[in-house]
């Protein structure tokens, strides 16, 4: 399988890492006039070493002036392994430290050590440098790479550098193209005829020459025009690739370093909780001012610290970054971070939580959420983010948070239970929330089902799922389907709750009429019995029975329909025994006189008046007993 890496250098100002790039690769990164005048690489170079396995590697050239240390670290964004470039006169040097010390934070784990300029030493220096050189990095990633010597100028040692590089290539995993496509832009210009052209390293996913994409944190969309690999013009770029795309839908001036580019709206975000580490030989507070540098963004932040009051050297702890603007970034990204002046590396570390709660007080529980995301383990990172949005969570939102595929965390909930955790399947969609909350959903729902008998004495039903949404406003509409669902499932198993038409009722439930209410309700049937010949609507009924409540007349209404003893046409009420012998009455008519029924007849009949008798007479139609012929009724069906 081809492999697209990017290689990175690392090393001193003035130790060769340009030309040896260019004895790699015959291609010069000092490109700019600006560089070539001060003889040191200032913007960050790009190059490709296309390997004779097919493995294709693209080189990035990163600056060794302290100055430059931001431009550095954008490089180093989405490095799979570097080259650690030592000048055989010099040795290690300050900036040597510095960047392997940024390497070391932004976990890359493979890498070789290239000792530059041999032709400027002799033996017995070059002896020594490489002493000092395994002695130097006997504690890091590496501590077990070989020195490999070379001379730019004279080509020497570089067929045997290219030969330590292809085995090396053969040890890197290759970066998953399957999740969100993401790249951070570390260069852009507009070029003539072309139009806006943005550059920078794949760090995950894939996407094709026909794909949108999106500017974020801008939420921009964009067409691509072109896109390039290595020079060429290609289809389709992978994570691991150095890529150039020539896009549109985007004002130069809407771009700036630092911005992502990616097939989905992920969410920016101006606090983050991260583990980081100090390696410089300094004492950090509970809050500090710090540059925060990711990608290729430089930001003035403020670092508090959560299960530490203070930082040495060597020290890790978590802790909550405070931005000044909104950035893309995802669980796991790697950062630097530097001192407020911009003159000391401190030390880097990871994201642990994109999107976190605020900590500005150490609570225990949020505490122990950010070690559980911390931890690495699946089971704890699930249990973590549960617990933190206290509410139903798909897991399709928890893998945008994690920087994990659904079918990952699918895969892994089929093997394995999290602690306290509730987990449901529908469909294609898991569902999680905490066992606390499940019981406190289920108490919810059954307080408001007892509320609602005691509220309406005279309803045998209860309420509906639709009516019952509404006790989930926080969670999201499909969450709260699936929890709802299942909730009324459990409860229907232990016998506490029972369906009854489109409702949900509490089991022990009947219909429990004390005295008073009984009278009141045998006055409302008296008065229909007394009125039995005219249909009723409420509005007039609650003139007759001032009272009563609206919401107890409306109950006794349906009451009575529950017990058949109304019925109910257009909003009229009638006695259902009225309305059985209106249809007896018109059958009989109908019968002994086939040419029909005039609507005056009918109402005469009836002893009604001219409204119930229209009322009447439309439903008979509507049940399919009669047909309107002209002014007459007919039987339809004898």
């Amino acid at each position: 399988m081809k492999k697209h890496l990017i290689l990175g250098t690392a090393g001193h100002v003035d130790h060769g890492k340009t030309e040896l790039i260019k004895a790699l690769t015959g291609f010069d990164c000092d490109t700019h006039k600006q560089e070539k005048e001060r003889g040191i690489t200032i913007n960050l170079g790009f190059s490709h070493l296309d390997l004779p396995n097919g493995n294709s590697i693209g080189i990035v050239d990163v600056p060794g002036h302290v100055d430059f240390i931001k431009t550095m670290v954008a490089g180093a964004a989405g490095i799979d392994l570097v080259l650690l470039i030592i000048a055989a006169d010099e040795g290690v040097m300050p900036q040597t430290e510095e960047h392997l010390q940024i390497m070391q934070m932004l976990q890359i784990k493979y890498g070789l050590i290239v000792l530059t300029k041999i032709d400027l030493v002799d033996e017995e220096l070059l002896a020594l440098s490489k002493d000092e050189i395994k002695e130097f990095t006997s504690d890091t990633f590496l501590k077990n790479a070989p020195i490999l010597e070379v001379s730019s100028r004279s080509k020497k040692g570089i067929p045997e550098l290219i030969t330590s590089i292809i085995e090396l290539c053969e040890k890197v995993n290759v970066k998953d193209s399957a999740g969100i496509f993401r790249m951070y832009i570390d260069r852009f210009f507009s070029k003539k005829g072309f139009g806006t052209i943005v550059n920078g390293s794949v760090i995950s996913g894939s996407i094709s020459r026909k794909d949108n994409i999106y500017l974020l944190p801008a939420h921009k969309e964009l067409r691509i025009r072109a896109l390039q690999h290595h020079g060429e013009e290609v289809e389709k770029i992978f994570a691991g690739d150095r890529a150039s795309l020539n896009i549109t839908g985007a004002k130069h001036e809407e771009i700036q370093t630092g911005m992502a580019l990616s097939d989905s709206l992920i969410q920016a975000s101006d606090l983050i909780d991260v583990k980081v580490t100090i390696f410089a030989d300094r004492h950090l507070g509970n809050w500090s001012n710090v540059i925060f540098l990711f990608g290729a963004n430089r930001l003035f932040a403020k670092m508090h610290l959560l299960n530490k009051e203070s930082l040495e050297k060597r020290q890790t702890s978590l802790a909550q970054i405070y931005l000044p603007q909104k950035i893309i970034v995802q669980f796991g990204d790697k950062f630097v971070i530097r001192n407020s002046s911009g003159d000391l590396t401190l030390g880097g570390g990871s994201v642990v939580d994109p999107y976190p709660l605020h900590h500005r007080r150490k609570r225990r529980k949020q505490i122990r959420i950010v070690e559980g995301i911390a931890s690495g383990n699946l089971e704890e990172i699930i249990w973590a983010e549960v617990n933190k949005v206290n509410r139903a969570i798909s897991h399709t939102e928890i893998s945008q948070m994690i920087n994990q595929t659904p079918q990952e965390i699918a895969e892994f909930i089929k093997k394995n239970a999290v602690r306290d955790i509730v987990v449901f399947w529908d469909e294609n969609e898991l569902v999680f929330l905490t066992e606390k909350l499940w019981k406190k959903y289920q108490q919810k729902i059954l307080k408001q089902l007892a509320i609602h008998h005691q509220q309406n004495p005279l309803l045998e039903n209860g309420l509906t799922s639709k009516e019952m949404k509404s006790f989930f406003s926080r969670e999201k509409k499909k969450n709260a389907e699936i929890v709802l669902e299942n909730i009324l499932s459990e409860l229907a198993n232990h016998h506490k709750i029972e369906k009854i038409g489109e409702s949900w009722k509490l089991a022990k439930h009947k219909i429990q009429i004390k005295a008073k209410l009984r009278s009141r309700l045998n006055e409302i049937e008296t008065y229909f019995k007394q009125n039995g010949e005219l249909a009723h609507s409420f509005q007039n009924i609650r003139k007759e029975f001032p009272k009563i409540s609206e919401n107890m007349l409306k109950q006794m209404l349906s009451y009575f329909f529950e017990q058949k003893i109304l019925s109910v046409l257009e909003g009229k009420y009638f006695l259902s025994s009225f309305l059985k012998q209106a249809e007896n009455v018109l059958r009989s008519y109908l019968d002994k006189h086939p040419e029909g029924i005039r609507l005056s007849e009918f109402r005469d009949l009836l002893s009604t008046n001219r409204t119930t008798a229209i009322l009447l007479l439309e439903y008979f139609d509507g049940i399919g007993m009669t047909l309107r012929k002209d002014e007459f009724r007919v039987l339809k069906n004898k």
